[in-house]
């Protein structure tokens, strides 16, 4: 057994029996680690550690080889992200990047490029005003792009005859997002109903190519918005 400090990014929390919780959790150090916390939701705990998706949690991790539930010891969440749990869009569309991870990421192995890119997302989606929501969904689509690209789907910006994508999505994915803010602020802005459906657009292009073969339940919920 090795014991070691793990930054992770919960993907899923579920209760388990009375006092503890099972997560799915995406590590820097490990990728996917599926992880018990023994008695987290004990009562009359002083300090119960709330426990969540989307949130960046501390831990210790105790790894045993060729187990698939490994447990976690002194629990810290690093970060809330409270300006996303506080906005029901911002919400919707944390919860559409981290089913993009639950949905193609299966195995245990190291990808610390991708837990950059999730943790990067959720700090600017985070700190990103919520006057406009079409900043969010360019923010969302920008790390999709950038997901693509690292996991060896990259979206061909320069040839992208036949993808599916509206062209001006892939010119913002293309631009690095060097101009997400600007483009919010342009006069080449989305109404809802194209945000919504150019998310589609992205997501359907990972469904073909990641062979994703059930629909996003996140976009269930955002098209009821």
């Amino acid at each position: 057994m090795s014991v070691e400090k793990t930054e992770s990014i919960i993907l899923s929390a579920a209760p388990y029996r009375e006092t503890s919780c099972i997560m799915r959790l995406f590590t820097r150090s490990r990728g996917l680690v599926h992880g018990i916390a023994k008695g987290v939701r004990r009562s009359g705990k002083s300090t119960p550690t709330p426990l969540d998706r989307g949130l960046l949690l501390e831990a210790m991790l105790y790894h045993r080889p060729n187990r698939e539930l490994h447990t976690l010891g002194a629990l810290h969440v690093a970060n809330f992200f409270h300006g996303i749990r506080v906005d029901i869009t911002k919400s919707a569309l944390r919860d559409v990047a981290i089913e993009l991870y639950i949905k193609t990421i299966t195995e245990p192995s190291p990808h610390p490029e991708l837990f950059d890119l999730l943790l990067a997302f959720l700090v600017g989606l985070d700190e990103t005003g919520t006057a406009d929501p079409c900043a969010a969904f360019l923010m969302l689509w920008r790390c999709i792009g950038s997901y693509c690209e690292h996991t060896g789907f990259g979206i061909d910006t320069e040839n992208h005859a036949g993808s599916g994508i509206d062209p001006r999505i892939i010119r913002i994915i293309g631009e690095g997002g060097r101009n997400v803010k600007n483009a919010a602020r342009s006069g080449d802005l989305y109404s809802w109903g194209e945000c919504v459906d150019a998310t589609e657009q992205l997501l359907r292009y990972c469904r073909r190519h990641f062979d994703v073969r059930t629909a996003f339940n996140s976009m269930e919920f955002i098209r009821g918005l």
